[in-house]
């Protein structure tokens, strides 16, 4: 059916990393720095043990003539990282946003997200059930760690922590690199885009919070200064994403992290520098 078709891409959409960008972009821009960071890490301890996981059990997908026309998933199966991720991002939000709105569209979502895979063709059951399992799982522990988390950590200098990320991000891709060859399953090329993402995260904090350290929400809380620092932003950061593939292209591994840790730069110092120049 034409309109379940259309229904369950624009879902899948609302699982993947281009759209967890520009959330946590709209978050850390317009309504609230400190938590859209915390959320920003909550995602990224997600996706990269769902990659962790998928090395660990090489599940191979559904055959491709199950797909949907124009699907592209390149990785292993199981656990689904939509349906992990998706969980522990939409879960977490439910649980900070303290709303019965907030609650319900979590849980729809989380729901909808897990079956669009199955439509989809690109996914088994079990990947979406497991992947709901260990997002949860994942939420849990990462809820009950977090005061104690924040205890330990308030007593270091935060680019401290954001130096780390760097690290681990590095080594995570070094890792994945090498116990991952690219022509069996082409893990590295998806993990590129997020390890350079991670990388760039760090070291675009680390920058914004010794040269900018610029406030949400905006100034005399004025509508319009937020929907231009969101607008803006979002065409600057996809900008760097997408139009430097002919010279970072996508097929080298290291490359293609070149081109996401700028756009984060661009993201997290960038941006925040000159619109705080110019008074947005």
């Amino acid at each position: 059916m034409p309109w379940a078709e259309l229904f369950f891409r624009v879902i899948t959409a609302l699982g993947s990393d281009y759209f967890y960008v520009a959330l946590i972009a709209t978050g850390f821009w317009a309504v609230d720095k400190r938590a859209s960071i915390l959320t920003a890490f909550v995602l990224i301890i997600s996706v990269v043990s769902n990659y962790w996981l998928k090395i660990t059990f090489k599940n191979p997908r559904p055959p491709s003539t199950n797909w949907l026309p124009g699907t592209d998933a390149s990785n292993y199966s199981l656990p689904s990282g939509h349906a992990q991720n998706s969980t522990t991002l939409w879960g977490w939000l439910g649980i900070k946003i303290k709303t019965w709105w907030m609650s319900v569209l979590s849980a729809v979502l989380i729901v909808l997200i897990g079956l669009s895979r199955i439509y989809i063709g690109v996914h088994w059951l079990g990947d979406v059930l497991l992947g709901w399992t260990v997002g949860l799982l994942l939420l849990i522990v990462l809820w009950r760690l977090e005061e104690p988390a924040r205890s330990i950590l308030s007593k270091y200098n935060p680019n401290m922590l954001y130096l780390g990320l760097v690290v681990f991000g590095l080594v995570a891709m070094i890792l994945t690199e090498l116990l991952s060859p690219v022509t069996i399953v082409g893990l590295e090329d998806n993990f590129g885009a997020n390890g350079g993402l991670i990388i760039g995260l760090g070291i675009g904090l680390a920058l914004e919070s010794r040269y900018v350290n610029f406030e949400t929400p905006p100034k005399y809380r004025e509508k319009w200064r937020a929907a231009l620092r969101v607008i803006i932003g979002l065409i600057l950061v996809f900008v760097i994403m997408f139009g430097l593939s002919p010279i970072l292209p996508t097929d080298v591994y290291w490359l293609r992290a070149t081109r996401y840790a700028l756009g984060a730069i661009v993201a997290a110092f960038v941006w925040p520098f000159l619109f705080k120049k110019l008074g947005l």
